[in-house]
């Protein structure tokens, strides 16, 4: 069935912003999982490389998000638009904590019309509905679109609002992070976390990546290990869940934290919702920081027995060259790019005078991706 044609996007106010998908042309969970990703294949955002990597996870991939579908916008949106003359664009995003939400995957199919559409309906959206804390986007900082789209946002949003985290990306095998611990655990006490609210942890998680990481992820309350998120995914049948380890030298300092986030494997095809995010304090000299890592991260590779992939993905702010000469694969180098709620409004306005500029003599383009 032909999807009927968009209505013209009307131009957003700079005070009352519309608050539907459809006051942007766009309908959000229209498509079917199996017909967004053969969109994404035509687009070549699916490339061959990359489904190769993916195919023997690929049944399970499409049932994770066939599964949140059924869940409608509570945990996963997919917003699209469909251009009359054959173009198309999408986005989606999915809940992250307990109000963070990762928005990824922005492709288009020869319209630039349908990219702004569906970036700002998905801030629209938001903004008008009230319910989030946070967003984040991971990029590669070689994607010059999105290295303007989101590297860009902390200077045209109100100070303390956003935050952008350049980092570092690698699959640790699961074999290799078991090991890490055998010998310098036992100079680190490790400990995992329970629920509580930890002040410890959202300090150096402060130190490491800022206030802005700390409230997107939830690490300024209780309930670190996202119990009542998993409620909600268990609706479908589906997990959502993090274990958190952290190493103390003998004073009882913290030194360093492994965040393992569990998640539907394939909601990310780079795996970024079963990261392992590693905190490491500053200041610490190489030898107490390299114990430090290697003692969280043979703990945290305990959340990840039976992962698919079998690895731990490990996410820092740091160089994780070491662990790449040990065996780890390096993925690419990643920025992760976080707003709050509370910056929705600049953030919408910047994306809109970003399009427009680019808009202008121009109404479609070829394919971009972030």
């Amino acid at each position: 069935m032909r999807a009927p044609a968009p209505v013209p996007m009307r131009a957003p106010s700079h005070t009352v912003l519309p608050g539907d998908w459809s006051d942007f042309g766009c309908r959000v969970n229209a498509w079917t999982p199996a017909e967004l990703f053969d969109r994404y294949g035509s687009s070549r955002f699916l490339y061959p490389g990359k489904r190769a990597r993916l195919a023997p996870y690929w049944p399970v991939i499409l049932d994770n998000w066939q599964r949140a579908r059924r869940a409608g916008e509570l945990l996963h949106w997919v917003g699209s638009y469909d251009d009359p003359n054959g173009g198309w664009a999408s986005m989606t995003s999915w809940r992250s904590t307990h109000g963070g939400w990762q928005t990824q995957h922005l492709v288009s199919h020869g319209t630039l019309v349908g990219a702004r559409a569906v970036m700002l309906a998905g801030l629209a959206v938001r903004m008008a509905e009230k319910r989030d804390v946070a967003q984040q986007d991971w990029f590669s900082p070689g994607n010059r679109f999105a290295a303007v789209a989101f590297g860009g946002m902390v200077g045209n949003v109100s100070p303390g609002q956003a935050a952008v985290v350049p980092g570092d990306y690698v699959m640790v095998p699961l074999p290799l992070a078991r090991s890490l611990g055998a010998l310098q655990a036992r100079a680190e006490r490790v400990t995992e976390l329970d629920d509580a609210a930890c002040p410890e942890l959202a300090a150096l998680a402060s130190r490491c990546r800022g206030d802005v990481y700390v409230r997107a992820e939830g690490l300024d309350r209780g309930d670190l290990r996202l119990s009542d998120v998993d409620r909600l995914y268990r609706l479908v049948g589906l997990r959502r869940y993090r274990r958190i380890w952290a190493a103390y030298d003998a004073t009882g300092r913290m030194l360093a934290a492994a965040l393992a986030y569990r998640g539907p494997l394939g909601f990310n095809f780079s795996f970024l919702e079963n990261r392992c995010d590693l905190l490491v304090a500053p200041g610490l000299d190489t030898d107490e920081a390299r114990r430090a890592v290697d003692a969280v991260l043979s703990a945290a590779s305990t959340a990840y027995e039976g992962f698919e992939p079998g690895c731990l993905p490990v996410a820092s702010s740091l160089s994780l060259d070491r662990l790449v000469t040990a065996g780890a694969e390096r993925v690419r180098p990643y920025t992760q790019a976080l707003w709050l709620a509370e910056a929705h409004h600049d953030f919408y306005q910047y994306i809109d005078d970003l399009y427009e500029r680019r808009l202008r003599g121009r109404v479609a383009h070829p394919r971009r991706t972030t």
